[in-house]
C-alpha cells in the first residue's frame, strides 16, 4: 500500500539533503552570530521541478515515490546543492536579499545573486 505525502515534495528532499548541510557560526555578509538562516543559492522547487522534467517523473505523490528519487536528485544535482553553494546569513541579511531578488527567484540568477552576496560582504569590512 502506497502511503500520500503529507507534505510538498520538496519538504522531504530538503529533509534529507540536510545532513550534509555544514551551517556557519557567522554570517557570511557582516559576520554577525545571532538569528542566523541558511540561503540556497538555487532554488531546490526549481532544482527539483527541472530535475523531474529531464528524467521524465510526472508523478510524486507518495512517500514511497519521493523516497526513490529524492536520492537520484541530490546525487545528479550535488553540485549546485553543496555547501560552496549554501550561505549562512543573518536575518537582516536573508531578508535583505530576498527584498532585492524577490522570495523566489530563478536559477539563472544565482551568480548574480552570489555576486550580490560578495559585494555587500565588502561593504561590511568582511
Amino acid at each position: 500500500m502506497m502511503t500520500s505525502l503529507k507534505r510538498f515534495p520538496i519538504k522531504y528532499i530538503r529533509d534529507f539533503i540536510k545532513k550534509d548541510y555544514k551551517i556557519r557560526d557567522e554570517c557570511y555578509v557582516c559576520g554577525g552570530k545571532e538569528s542566523l538562516e541558511l540561503h540556497h543559492l538555487y532554488g531546490l522547487s526549481e532544482l527539483f521541478n527541472t530535475w523531474c522534467t529531464t528524467n521524465k517523473i510526472t508523478k510524486v505523490d507518495t512517500v514511497e515515490i519521493i523516497s526513490q528519487v529524492r536520492e537520484d536528485f541530490a546525487n545528479d544535482e550535488k553540485d549546485k546543492l553543496s555547501n560552496k553553494n549554501l550561505y549562512t546569513l543573518c536575518k537582516i541579511h536573508h531578508v535583505r536579499l530576498h527584498t532585492v531578488y524577490g522570495q523566489r527567484y530563478a536559477n539563472y540568477l544565482a551568480p548574480k545573486i552570489k555576486n550580490w552576496l560578495d559585494i555587500q560582504k565588502e561593504k561590511n569590512g568582511n
